[in-house]
């Protein structure tokens, strides 16, 4: 599993077990900690998308040669 993926499967994971233990204090617990997954999972999409951005685009030495 790649490690930008790892998030989105704690989100997901943390989502079944709070449907499963719906009703029960420790659901609010696990749906936070979901949202909290689910955000790093988002960041971790955008710093990838950045820095192949970044990589595409000429480096400072090769616009001045």
């Amino acid at each position: 599993m790649r490690l930008a993926n790892r998030p989105k499967h704690t989100a997901r994971v943390l989502l079944h077990e709070a449907r499963a233990r719906r009703g029960t204090a420790f659901s609010h617990v696990l749906l936070r900690r979901a949202g909290n997954a689910r955000r790093r999972a988002g960041e971790a999409t955008q710093l990838a998308t950045a820095a192949e951005h970044c990589s595409a685009l000429p480096t400072q030495q090769e616009l001045f040669q």
